[in-house]
């Protein structure tokens, strides 16, 4: 196996790229020359530049975003990092955020509701069927998100205690930084199998995909908030309504995001893969 090779958070600065727009100026009273500064859960990898892509086209405004684990992305705006949205992965950050005022009180609101999956590496596919194959020898290394920071590493870690497995395959779990990187481990092979967000997989993804039951984790119910004194207040609540009005939506689904349901839904009942014992 080659090392696991971390990698830094996913910065993009969509403003040159889509809009054609200069860098974010220096003098605070160039007000409309900075971008609208996104900050993202990173199982938004391939929705988010599709509504950022939206939004720009349709207020003629730039934006620039960060994808990265949703507990560090929170901890970044408590030390003052110059975010004006934030989406998070999950609820508990941003209402965190609302309750100490680094998020406008109000301004938490769902956006849509993810699901867990587990990728397996093309070596391992002949062993691995479902979750309880993770303790097959064959298995050697097991990516997740680290679940301190990361809601989607949180769920993994649910699934496999909820299935008494947890302790058992503590020696093979690789922490990751993000969910992002942990479903690179697998397509690369430098995991056997992942742990990661449906929402991550698109139509090549190189790795055979199988559907985790969500009654084995929480519900994955993401929450969205503005950042409090955001200098761009009005464009964040544009880019808000746009994640949560009819395009947003399609776009998250598309990305493989169901929509959001009350904060705490039931979970769905099991059609596939692994179901409690």
């Amino acid at each position: 196996m080659r090392p696991l090779r971390p990698g830094p958070p996913i910065y993009l600065l969509l403003g040159a790229a889509l809009a054609g727009c200069s860098a974010p100026a220096t003098d605070a009273g160039a007000r409309d020359a900075t971008p609208l500064r996104i900050a993202a859960a990173s199982d938004l990898q391939r929705a988010l530049p599709r509504l950022v892509e939206r939004y720009q086209a349709e207020s003629g405004a730039s934006a620039s975003m960060t994808l990265d684990a949703s507990g560090r992305l929170a901890e970044q705006i408590k030390a003052g990092a110059p975010y004006d949205v934030f989406l998070s992965a999950n609820e508990k950050f941003v209402r965190d955020l609302e309750e100490q005022s680094f998020v406008e009180p109000g301004t938490g609101r769902p956006y849509a509701r993810g699901s867990l999956v587990l990728c397996v590496h093309p070596s391992a596919a002949a062993a691995v069927k479902g979750l309880r194959d993770l303790a097959r020898p064959e298995v050697r290394w097991i990516a997740i998100a680290n679940p301190e920071f990361a809601p989607y590493g949180l769920a993994a870690r649910q699934a496999l205690e909820a299935i008494g497995l947890w302790g058992a395959l503590g020696p093979k779990i690789v922490r990751a930084e993000s969910v992002r990187q942990a479903f690179v481990y697998a397509q690369r092979g430098e995991a056997d199998v992942a742990l990661v967000s449906r929402s991550l997989i698109g139509a090549d993804p190189g790795v055979s995909v199988i559907e985790v039951d969500p009654a084995l984790y929480s519900p994955m119910v993401q929450f969205l908030g503005i950042v409090a004194g955001s200098k761009h207040r009005d464009e964040a609540e544009a880019f808000a309504r746009l994640v949560l009005g009819p395009e947003g939506q399609a776009i998250l689904r598309e990305s493989g995001l169901a929509p959001p349901g009350p904060a705490t839904p039931p979970p769905a009942p099991a059609t596939k893969a692994e179901t409690r014992p």
